[in-house]
């Protein structure tokens, strides 16, 4: 009688435990074993999220940008030729925000900033839209779909942004190659020796 009673109790706890695991769900970590699995930029893992996009944005989707977080508010200076536009690039981590890269033009007559989002943007009667391709810690590639006053796309830009050495390297399927080396310029207003500031969309000098 005593066995039968410790068989039947046995067999109780045993329900319990496996409706206890039931209840809580299975082993995340057995269940996706040797399956890619979204991860955020501190290695919290996301099962539920698709590993194949990109989820680096603004707001809640900061905590997955790899390359904006780790040059966060640093500015890279064309100092050699200025053959670029733009010559000085800073990146930012959409924290303070919406905007994840600007570009100034400083120049002791007329100096300009502008600046860009991801999504879709419209300033001025004119539209574009950026989506970021590639994210990594040392890589941010991205695709730039200029709109203009159509509502058609009227061509498409790929940009690259390597650090390689402590240096920024800039390219572009169109041959487009530009190298930024840390800017140690100072970007206060009050102190920039130029006659006129020009801020453009999403841009503002400190």
């Amino acid at each position: 009688m005593k066995k039968l009673l410790l068989l039947f109790l046995f067999f109780g706890l045993f329900s319990c435990m496996e409706s206890d695991r039931e209840q809580y769900g299975p082993d995340l970590s057995e269940k996706y074993k040797g399956q890619d699995i979204a991860t955020d930029a501190n290695g919290v893992q996301y099962p539920d999220l698709d590993p194949r996009r990109i989820y680096c944005s603004g707001g809640w989707g900061s905590k997955f940008c790899r390359f904006l977080r780790k040059y966060d508010g640093t500015i890279w200076a064309d100092s050699e030729n200025y053959y670029s536009e733009f010559s000085d690039i800073k990146f930012s981590n959409f924290f303070s925000t919406e905007y994840f890269i600007s570009f100034f033009n400083i120049d002791s007559v007329t100096s300009y900033c502008d600046g860009w989002k991801l999504s879709e943007t419209t300033y001025d009667g004119k539209k574009w839209k950026v989506e970021i391709k590639q994210d990594q810690w040392d890589i941010l590639s991205f695709d730039y779909y200029y709109y203009g006053s159509s509502k058609e796309v009227q061509y498409v830009k790929s940009y690259t942004y390597e650090v390689i050495d402590g240096l920024l390297h800039f390219s572009s399927p169109d041959g487009e190659t530009f190298i930024f080396h840390p800017s140690e310029k100072n970007y206060s207003k009050d102190l920039l020796e130029t006659g006129k500031i020009i801020e453009l969309e999403g841009c503002m000098f400190f």
